[in-house]
């Protein structure tokens, strides 16, 4: 079916997205402050518009037709440029600002870039505070599209990027194994026969394994497996399970070397060819040219460069 763009009230395209949001008449009408007789009555102009009932009555509520589904992100990705383009971005004093900036990370960018970020926000950008959420199994790109979450910060290999977000590389790293100083049976460096009959600590934001972690890739590549012994939610109460007992934790070697220095653990050199770990920065093209989104952008890079920069100078 064509439509002619010119015979169409574009309002109705918001009275769409908030029916498809709400799936209730009388909660659509307010999220548009419209009155619900005036939203039933958009609705059966929606109706008409696109030869659709868009939403029926079922014994659960209100449910949308397959039609709806089809054109519910199209069309609000559609209003979201529009509003994006139309918007008058306020110009942006950091040493001024009260903004909220929420990031969506792994444990990672919480060990390594969170404290190294909120030290130089404190010194420039005092009134900015930072919301750290943990990435799941997806990523948050409905967040992202609305504002509401700034970046995500996710591992390249776990998360497949949709080509309508904006993805970069951020920071590297090669994985290590991690295990007590007197471990009775390990020294400095792993064969693949001992990495595979060591009885393994796996470190997840989930409480679970992911079904297909870098390592475990790695080792089906290899027709190889590793033996877990327990998974454990957060790097802290997994470095305090390897002091006490014989079990190995594989991580990037920045987090391992943080923790050797303070904690009775030694950094096991992987069997060869290991994989390595690598961080895109991510974030939604509708909000990159937002000032503070620009800004922030560059605290982080920044931050990842000086640590990779400080890395080369020791070397």
């Amino acid at each position: 079916m064509e439509i002619n763009l010119r015979n169409i009230d574009l309002n109705l395209l918001v009275v769409f997205d908030a029916l498809m949001r709400e799936r209730n008449v009388t909660r659509a009408a307010q999220r548009v402050n419209l009155s619900q007789s005036a939203m039933s009555h958009a609705l059966n102009r929606l109706r008409v518009l696109l030869d659709d009932p868009v939403l029926i009555n079922t014994a659960q509520g209100m449910a949308p037709t397959p039609r709806a589904r089809d054109i519910e992100a199209p069309l609000r990705y559609a209003l979201d440029q529009i509003h994006q383009s139309l918007a008058t971005w306020k110009s942006f004093d950091p040493r001024q600002s009260q903004k909220k900036i929420v990031i969506y990370s792994t444990g990672y960018f919480e060990c390594l870039i969170l404290p190294k970020l909120m030290a130089r926000l404190e010194r420039i950008a005092p009134g900015i505070s930072v919301v750290s959420e943990m990435l799941m199994t997806e990523l948050p790109e409905e967040a992202l599209t609305r504002g509401e979450v700034s970046f995500a910060v996710g591992l390249d290999d776990f998360f497949d990027v949709p080509k309508r977000l904006r993805s970069q590389p951020f920071i590297r790293d090669e994985l290590v194994c991690m295990a007590r100083k007197d471990h009775p049976r390990i020294g400095d460096f792993l064969s693949r026969e001992e990495f595979c009959s060591a009885r393994h600590l796996y470190h997840s934001t989930l409480g679970t394994p992911f079904t297909y972690s870098l390592v475990d890739r790695w080792l089906e590549e290899n027709q190889l497996q590793r033996k877990f012994a327990v998974t454990a939610v957060g790097f802290m109460t997994a470095t305090l399970i390897l002091e006490e007992t014989d079990y190995i934790m594989t991580l990037p070697r920045r987090l391992a070397t943080k923790f050797v220095e303070k904690m009775d653990l030694k950094i096991v050199q992987p069997p060869d060819n290991f994989p390595e770990f690598q961080l895109n920065l991510i974030w939604h093209p509708l909000f990159e040219n937002e000032p503070s989104q620009i800004w922030m952008q560059q605290q982080l890079v920044e931050l990842a460069e000086a640590i990779v920069l400080k890395e080369a100078a020791s070397d």
